[in-house]
């Protein structure tokens, strides 16, 4: 292997670890944008481990892709390299993007799951008053009636005693 071969390489890896950090920073931006009471922030960590074996598999895919599965030391350290790189200088660029980003696509979609839920929360409501309309007179007609022949029972039960 020639030494620009290595490299390129090398700075593929470092890329990927820029691309790490920037997926991982978007996973965690995501997340806290939603609602604190939103099941997808209780299971944030769960979420954050599953990216993280997503992001080492897709990892190793392109080690394999790119050098037919031979790893290299350097590999992992280009690739933390990548990361802390991210941290120092493109963070703020890309969080500012991703945000951005967010409010664009992620809110508004997140409003509009809300807002169709509140419609169809209203309109069962309001199905469910109408039907309890509707059947209140022969529940009262059925109370009263069970008072009736329970009333009438009790009746017959001390007579049948008496005798």
């Amino acid at each position: 292997m020639i030494v620009s071969e290595q490299f390129f390489q090398l700075l593929v890896m470092v890329t990927s670890g820029i691309a790490v950090g920037f997926i991982i920073d978007s996973v965690r931006l995501v997340i806290f944008s939603t609602p604190k009471r939103s099941r997808l922030r209780k299971w944030m960590m769960f979420v954050e481990l599953l990216t993280w074996i997503a992001l080492g598999g897709m990892t190793y895919y392109l080690l394999f892709w790119l050098k037919d599965g031979a790893w290299r030391a350097y590999d992992p350290l280009a690739q933390i390299l990548g990361i802390f790189l991210y941290q120092i200088f493109f963070q703020r660029i890309l969080r500012f993007i991703a945000r951005i980003l967010v409010n664009i696509t992620v809110r508004p979609v997140w409003f509009i799951i809300r807002l169709i839920i509140a419609i169809i929360r209203r309109i069962l409501q309001f199905i469910l008053y109408i039907v309890g309309i509707i059947v209140r007179p022969f529940v009262k007609i059925y109370s009263y009636l069970v008072y009736t022949f329970s009333k009438k029972m009790r009746k017959l039960k001390y007579n049948k005693r008496q005798e």
